[in-house]
C-alpha cells in the first residue's frame, strides 16, 4: 500500500509552471484540438476569449491552484459572464481562422503517424501553438459601431409589439426555411427588454438580426389584421418593415467580419426581407453575402469537431439547407450563374430533433427537407444547357420527370391543402412546395413549349412552307409544361379564396407571372373554353399582389405587353386558318395586438415625417394617399361560369394593357401619385438592371427566347 507521503510525492509538480510545456489543466476546446490552453484570471482561455467563445473545462482547479491564483470579485465576474447568457446558438463553434478551421494539431498528429514518426511534437508545433494563442479580435467597439449601436436600440419597438411582429414572422414569414432556433430568439429578446445591462445590447449581431426578424414580420402583418382595424398612414401602400431596415443595414458593416451564427443569419434574412422589391439587385447581394459566411464558416462541411454537440450541429445544417436551397433557387428563377458547385457540400440534410422542434413556435423541420430534396432536382432540370438539343435523348427528360414524381410520392400524408386549415402556418408553407415542383415542371418544358408554338406559326403564317417535324419528347414537354402552367393558377385560386395573397412575396408574385406567361403562349397551340378566364385571373392577381410596388407594377406591363402580343399571334393564327382553332370567348390575432402595432408604427412615421419636414425647412409636401379597404384588396374570390375563381371587380386595379415593350419604364401621373415615395434601395434601376429584373421578376427569363434565332432557321 502506497503511503500518504508517497502521494504527496507523487502528485507534486516537478517543474515549474512558467517552465512546464503542458498547461496545468485545458478548456474542452482546447482539449478537443490538442492545443495549449493558456487561462487567464478571468477563468476563461486566451483562445476562447479572443474569440468570443464560452470555454467550459471539466476538471476543476486543485487547491494548489486555487492558492497559486486567487480569484477577485471582478475576475469571479468575468468568469460569470463567460458561461451566463451563452445562448446554443453561442456556444456553437465558428472560428473563420484557418488553422482552426482544418484542425491543424490532428493535422500534423496524422501525418507523423503517416511518416512512421513518433508521436511527439516538434517545436515548430510549438510556436504555432503560442502563435496562435496571442491571436486576438478587437472586443471594444469604435464611437461609431457604439453610435450606431445605440441608434438601433432606440429604434426597437415596445415589448408588446416585437413580441406580435417577431409571432406573426415565425407564424408566416418562416415557412420552408431555417432563420433561427424560435425559442431561443424568443428568449433573447425577453432577456434584452427585461435586463438594461444585458450583453446582448451591445452586441451588433444580434441586434441587427433583431432587426431583420422584425422587419421580416413586419411585411406579413396584414395576415393578422382584424376586421375594422385602425390603419397606419400610408400602411396599406408602403412598407411597414422599412423603420427596422434602415437599422439592420447600418450595422452590416459591423458584422461582416464576425464569426457567429447570427453574422449569418441577419444579412439572409434580409434578402428574404429585399426579395419583392429588388430580387437581382440588393436581395442577390445579402443573400450572397449569407451564402459566402456561411462557406467561410464551414456550414457546408459535415464537420468532425468534436466540441459540437448533435444540437449544434443540427442547427448549421438547418442554417446551411435554407441559405443554400433558397440562393440557389433564386438563381434559377432570375436566370443568374451558379454561386457555387453542389458537389462541394458534404453535410447532410436537416433531420427531426425532438429537443429543437418541440421548442419552435411552427415546426416546420419536415417542409425544410422536403425543400432542400426538390432544390437539388430544379438545380439539376435547369443546369445551363439546351433542352431542345437533349429532346433527341429522352433519357434526360424521363429522368428528371420520375425525380420529380417520386418526390410529390414521398410527400408526407399531411403535405395536402386540402386538408390543413387556411389559417394554419403550414397552409402557405405546402404552398410553396408545390409552387415549386411545378415551375420545377415549367423548367424541364419550357423550351419545348416555345418550340412548338413558333413552329405552328411559322407554318401557319407563310414562313416556312412545310411545318417543322417536332420530336414527340419535345411534344410530350410542352403539353406538361402547360399543364403545369394550369395547375399553378389553380393552387393561387386556393390561395385567393382562403385569403393568403399578400403583397410582399417575391415567389407568390413570380410564380403566378410564369404561370400565366405559360399559358398566354400555350394559348397559341390550343385553347379551351376556360383559357381567357384563367388569363384574366392571373392578371387580377399580379395586380393586386403588386399594390404599392412600383417595380411589382412594372412587372404586371410586363405580362400585358406579351398578353397583347399572344392575343396579336393567335388572330393572326385565325386568320390564316379557314377552320380557324383559336380561343371562344368563354385565426387571426386578437385587434388589441395588432392596433398596437399600427398605432406604433404611425407614431413612428409621423415623427419620421416631422424630422424631414424640420430638415427641409417645411418645404415638403406630401400628397395624400387614400388606402384600398380591406374588403377590396383581399375579397373573397367568387366562382364564375367557368368554375374559375376570379377577383371583385371593385377590388381591381384600373390598368391600361400595352403593347409596346419599351413603354414599359414610362409610368402614368396618376399612377405616380398614388405610389408612395421610395427609397432608392427599393429600387432596382440602382443597378441600371431593371430589364434583366422585370425578366427574372416576371419569369420571362425562364423562357429564354435568346437560343432560338438560329435553332429554326
Amino acid at each position: 500500500m502506497v503511503s500518504a507521503p508517497a502521494l504527496r510525492r507523487r502528485r507534486r509538480r516537478r517543474v515549474a509552471d512558467e517552465n512546464r510545456k503542458r498547461a496545468p489543466r485545458a478548456c474542452d476546446r482546447c482539449k478537443a484540438r490538442k492545443s495549449k490552453c493558456i487561462e487567464s484570471v478571468a477563468g476563461a482561455c486566451q483562445r476562447c476569449s479572443s474569440h468570443n467563445l464560452p470555454c467550459r473545462f471539466e476538471r476543476g482547479k486543485s487547491p494548489q491552484d486555487a492558492t497559486e491564483t486567487p480569484s477577485s470579485p471582478q475576475a469571479t465576474n468575468q468568469r460569470a459572464s463567460v458561461h451566463v447568457g451563452a445562448s446554443p446558438e453561442e456556444n456553437i463553434a465558428i472560428d473563420s481562422h484557418q488553422t482552426e478551421r482544418i484542425l491543424w494539431p490532428r493535422f500534423l498528429s496524422r501525418l507523423r503517424e503517416a511518416f512512421s514518426l513518433d508521436p511527439q511534437t516538434a517545436p515548430e508545433e510549438q510556436d504555432m501553438v503560442a502563435m496562435q494563442a496571442h491571436i486576438t479580435r478587437p472586443t471594444v467597439l469604435l464611437p461609431a459601431e457604439l453610435s450606431r449601436l445605440r441608434t438601433a436600440i432606440d429604434t426597437f419597438p415596445p415589448k408588446p409589439v416585437a413580441d406580435f411582429l417577431l409571432w406573426v414572422c415565425m407564424k408566416h414569414a418562416v415557412d420552408i426555411f431555417f432563420y433561427f432556433d424560435q425559442a431561443q430568439l424568443l428568449a433573447d429578446f425577453d432577456h434584452f427588454y427585461a435586463d438594461p445591462t444585458s450583453h446582448l445590447r451591445s452586441d451588433s449581431s444580434f441586434v441587427c438580426l433583431a432587426m431583420a426578424a422584425l422587419a421580416l414580420g413586419s411585411q406579413w402583418t396584414s395576415l393578422e389584421r382584424p376586421e375594422g382595424s385602425m390603419l397606419g398612414p400610408n400602411q396599406e401602400e408602403g412598407d411597414p418593415g422599412r423603420v427596422f431596415y434602415s437599422q439592420a443595414k447600418t450595422l452590416i458593416p459591423d458584422i461582416i467580419d464576425k464569426p457567429c451564427l447570427r453574422a449569418i443569419q441577419a444579412p439572409f434574412i434580409l434578402g428574404v426581407y429585399l426579395m419583392p422589391a429588388s430580387a437581382i439587385g440588393s436581395s442577390y447581394v445579402y443573400m450572397g453575402l449569407a451564402l459566402r459566411k456561411a462557406l467561410a464558416c464551414d456550414l457546408h462541411q459535415n464537420t468532425d469537431d468534436q466540441t459540437l454537440d448533435e444540437r449544434e450541429r443540427e442547427i448549421r445544417r438547418r442554417l446551411w439547407w435554407s441559405i443554400y436551397s433558397l440562393e440557389r433557387c433564386t438563381t434559377v428563377k432570375l436566370n443568374r450563374p451558379r454561386s457555387i458547385n453542389a458537389d462541394i457540400i458534404t453535410v447532410p440534410l436537416p433531420s427531426a430533433m425532438p429537443s429543437i422542434d418541440g421548442e419552435q413556435v411552427f415546426d416546420n423541420v419536415q417542409h425544410q427537407i422536403a425543400y432542400a430534396k426538390l432544390i437539388r432536382i430544379l438545380d439539376r432540370v435547369a443546369e445551363p444547357g439546351d433542352w431542345l438539343t437533349d429532346a433527341t435523348k429522352p433519357t434526360r427528360s424521363a429522368s428528371a420527370e420520375a425525380e420529380l414524381r417520386q418526390w410529390k410520392k414521398n410527400l408526407p400524408q399531411e403535405f395536402k391543402l386540402e386538408n390543413i386549415h387556411p389559417r394554419d402556418s403550414s397552409y402557405r408553407a405546402v404552398f410553396h412546395l408545390y409552387l415549386n415542383y411545378y415551375y420545377s415542371w415549367i423548367a424541364i418544358g419550357k423550351v419545348s413549349l416555345v418550340t412548338v408554338a413558333r413552329a405552328k406559326l411559322r407554318y401557319h403564317l407563310g414562313r416556312e412552307s412545310q411545318q417543322l417535324q417536332v420530336d414527340e419528347t419535345v411534344e410530350q414537354l410542352s403539353k406538361a409544361c402547360a399543364k403545369a402552367g394550369r395547375k399553378l393558377l389553380q393552387l393561387f385560386e386556393k390561395l385567393t379564396s382562403t385569403r393568403n395573397i399578400t403583397r410582399f412575396s417575391f415567389t407568390d408574385f413570380q410564380g403566378c407571372s410564369i404561370a400565366t406567361i405559360v399559358t398566354l403562349v400555350a394559348g397559341i397551340l390550343e385553347s379551351d373554353s376556360a383559357y381567357e378566364t384563367r388569363v384574366a385571373f392571373g392578371l387580377d392577381c399580379l395586380r393586386n399582389m403588386a399594390a404599392g410596388n412600383m417595380t411589382a407594377k412594372m412587372g404586371v406591363r410586363f405580362v400585358e405587353a406579351l398578353q397583347s402580343i399572344t392575343n396579336e399571334a393567335i388572330e393572326k393564327l385565325n386568320q390564316a386558318s379557314p377552320l380557324g382553332t383559336g380561343p371562344t370567348a368563354e385565426e387571426a390575432t386578437s385587434a388589441n395586438e395588432y392596433n398596437q402595432w399600427a398605432e406604433w408604427l404611425a407614431k413612428q412615421e409621423g415623427a419620421q415625417r416631422g424630422d424631414l419636414g424640420m430638415a427641409l425647412g417645411g418645404s415638403l409636401v406630401t400628397e395624400p394617399v387614400v388606402p384600398i379597404p380591406q374588403t377590396e384588396m383581399w375579397p373573397i374570390s367568387q366562382q364564375n361560369g367557368s368554375g374559375i375563381a376570379g377577383w371583385d371587380p371593385t377590388g381591381r386595379e384600373l390598368l391600361t394593357p400595352v403593347s409596346l415593350v419599351p413603354q414599359l419604364g414610362q409610368a402614368e401621373p396618376a399612377m405616380a401619385r398614388q405610389t408612395p415615395v421610395v427609397d432608392n434601395d427599393f429600387i432596382s434601376a440602382m443597378y441600371n438592371d431593371e430589364q434583366t429584373f422585370l425578366m427574372g421578376l416576371t419569369g420571362l427569363d425562364v423562357l429564354d427566347f435568346s437560343g432560338f434565332s438560329t435553332q429554326l432557321e
